[in-house]
């Protein structure tokens, strides 16, 4: 690994001992979490300058990998627009722009307007997230929200579009956004900064630029989320845990009365997870009052309560109800046996007319176009039967499909191009291990066609807080615009689907959850074991990548079997989870202990103990070379807790560890780099580190 007269940092040791429990730990790097102070802005730098040396020697390989990503980059065409009442709204690119701009045009027809041009924004430059992009029923205000730093602070600012002038703006941290019925209040959640939750419901009069907060929820393990109706007819505040999981408590507001109060319609005291939506003359519930796969009910506006629920879709042991959509003659369901989706349409009669189903063994189903920002809500016409939805997997980039619900016939509206991408090249398929207590693990995998027997697989890996992780093209955990430079070399890519992730619903989180935490690691073992076992990957070529808790997932399972993994990649990991439980100040620390246990209970403190990656780390102990990286801005995981760990693990060794590489990105957060050529080099870094590892040393790829 480049020049072995290279000697990584090490930073200044302050011990620091803690009793808990009758535990004693010793953290000698606490003091890194002072960014402002010089010797860790210091400390810092030169974790970079190693970086840049120890990789040196893969100056043209990372060279030759950007140029791959950057030709990968879709071109031909625009994504369909999306209307909301009487506009079209798109996105086009701007001649000598960065970013694409938002321009709309009337149904009826007539010429483009331009509505929002990111390139005009201070800072766009440098970096750019939006968070919504939301216009008002009439097309008179458009509110939009962005992040130009990567802390993912979104203000948010209402234009008025009669004359172009931005008329309102808010510096505090915005989330989610709903327009009323009246087309002049603003309804969006706040964010509580140092607690990372919703907390409260602000309600904007636009043509008066007066706000109040009209909703405030105080429970530290609570957050408020707010939506309109498919029907655009009612307004919905959702309560739920900040852990992950569903709503527990639901409110309406009718949308034309939005001075009104609100009516709560299901209570916290219900004790069951439940999801509103409107359909003519009923509410509808998705409730998984009846068993964890959820069904769906229906009862009258003026009298929700359970006793008045009458069932329309029941629980299905097996089949998980992901998502309620609704037309106005047609209610669409997500529903997920095993890995692969499938949308089914009912009637008023609830009797099953069209049924989608995707010819993917695996793979990503939305309902609705959204304007992509983080917090933005995918839409899809109300009236008529045409329904939209989109479709990505590993090697399908990013299809839009329109479903005829009467007819049942679909078209595509439009398909990713990426130039010189030919899907026929690659095999994406599941691959089932069995565990050492008899459950079967899917795997998710994709190799380049013509890949002959066992050979390196990069395994990705979340499992936590009952998130899902599908294969997509573009966007996490996937990134196959990227990862295709690997498959191409002959490194097929998986994604294990863990326990303690969602993908089977509650069940599948709560197998490994706080005091079963462990079971995540050891499914990940058995994957790769199992790969290994079916000739589908070489013994010391398989690589275990994480982000985020993800990162601590990998980390801490590297630590139990350092002899099955070639290197980890660990992306602004949670690699101090019993300190980020411990210390509530900390962002997701009420979400973290939700996951990992309360530390302040000595049984469930002792178990993380087993497995925090910074608290088990030991000089008769090594681990496998390791990458990790970090954000100055990030928000999330915050730069010292992957710090504090490199550190920490430097100190245990006695040449300080010189194959883990740490980087700490200076532009962007938690998702790095938000576009360019910035963001190609990133993925670049990771893939000739992963490469150089494997013990490839070739820069183009094979035939």
């Amino acid at each position: 690994m480049g020049d072995k007269r290279l000697e990584p940092p090490l930073p200044r040791a302050e011990p620091r001992i803690r009793v808990l429990h009758d535990d004693i730990t010793t953290d000698r790097y606490r003091w890194l979490r002072d960014r402002d102070n010089p010797d860790v802005r210091a400390y810092l730098e030169a974790e970079n300058c190693y970086a840049e040396q120890a990789t040196e020697h893969l100056t043209e390989l990372k060279a030759q990998l950007v140029a791959e990503i950057q030709g990968r980059q879709p071109s031909e065409g625009a994504a369909p627009a999306f209307q909301v009442g009487p506009f079209e709204y798109f996105q086009l690119p701007q001649r000598g722009g960065t970013h694409s701009a938002w321009w709309r045009r009337p149904t009826t027809g007539g010429p483009a307007e331009l509505v929002l041009d990111p390139n005009e924004i201070p800072g766009a430059g440098a970096y750019y997230a939006l968070g919504v992009f939301e216009p008002s029923d009439d097309g008179r205000y458009v509110a939009f929200s962005v992040d130009l730093i990567g802390n993912e602070g979104y203000e948010l600012t209402v234009r008025d579009m009669a004359d172009g002038r931005d008329i309102w703006r808010d510096s505090g941290r915005a989330g989610k956004v709903v327009w009323a019925a009246d087309n002049h209040t603003l309804f969006f959640t706040r964010e509580l900064a140092d607690q990372r939750r919703h907390d409260r419901v602000v309600r904007l009069d636009v043509e008066r630029a007066d706000s109040e907060v009209v909703f405030e929820e105080t429970a530290d393990r609570l957050e408020v989320q707010i939506r309109r109706s498919d029907s655009g007819a009612w307004l919905f505040l959702d309560l739920s845990p900040v852990a992950g999981g569903g709503g527990i408590e639901v409110w309406c507001l009718a949308a034309d009365e939005p001075g009104a109060e609100w009516r709560r319609i299901v209570t916290r005291e219900f004790g069951h997870e439940v999801f509103a939506e409107h359909w003519k003359d009923a509410f509808l519930f998705r409730v998984n009052d009846a068993g964890p796969y959820w069904r769906l009910v229906r009862a009258p506006i003026d009298d929700p309560a359970p006793s008045r629920w009458e069932e329309f879709v029941p629980h299905n042991e097996g089949t998980l109800l992901e998502e309620v959509h609704v037309l106005e003659d047609h209610l669409v369901v997500i529903a997920r046996e095993g890995l692969r989706p499938r949308l089914v349409c009912y009637d008023r009669r609830g009797r099953v007319g069209a049924t989608i189903v995707p010819d993917e063994p695996s793979c990503s189903l939305t309902v609705g176009l959204s304007a992509g920002g983080d917090y933005s809500v995918a839409r899809h016409a109300y009236r008529g039967s045409r329904l939209t939805y989109c479709l990505s997997s590993f090697v399908t980039p990013s299809t839009v499909f329109e479903h005829d619900l009467d007819h049942d016939q679909s078209v595509v509206l439009y398909k990713t191009h990426i130039p010189g991408y030919d899907p026929a090249n690659y095999t994406a398929t599941v691959v089932l291990v069995e565990t050492e207590d008899g459950v079967q693990i899917p795997i998710s995998l994709v190799v380049r066609r013509g890949r002959k027997g066992a050979g390196p697989v990069l395994l990705g890996v979340y499992g936590c807080h009952a998130a899902p992780r599908w294969p997509s093209f573009f966007m996490t955990p996937s990134f196959m615009n990227a990862r295709l430079s690997l498959l191409d070399r002959g490194v097929a890519f998986g994604i294990v689907h863990v326990r303690g992730g969602g993908e089977f619903g509650r069940p599948w989180w709560q197998a490994a959850v706080k005091d079963r935490k462990r079971i995540t690691h050891t499914d990940l073992i058995a994957a790769a074991e199992g790969l290994i076992e079916q000739g589908l990957a070489t013994r010391e070529e398989i690589v275990i990548l994480g982000r985020s808790a993800g990162g601590g997932t990998v980390l801490a399972t590297a630590a139990l079997r350092p002899d099955l993994f070639r290197a980890v990649v660990a992306e602004v990991p949670v690699a101090d989870i019993l300190d980020t439980v411990i210390d509530y100040p900390m962002p997701y620390a009420a979400v973290e202990a939700a996951e990992y246990g309360d530390p302040r209970v000595a049984r469930e403190y002792r178990y993380i103990r087993t497995y925090d990656p910074y608290y088990n780390l030991h000089p008769d102990r090594p681990l496998p070379p390791t990458y990790v990286d970090t954000a100055l801005d990030d928000s999330q995981v915050l730069f010292f807790q992957p710090a504090r760990y490199v550190a920490q693990r430097r100190s245990c060794a006695a040449d300080r560890d010189p194959k883990l590489v740490f980087r700490v990105m200076r532009i962007g957060g938690h998702s790095g780099p938000s576009h360019g050529v910035a963001r190609a080099e990133d993925h670049a870094f990771r893939l000739a580190w992963i490469l150089d590892q494997l013990n490839y040393s070739r820069t183009d790829p094979l035939d």
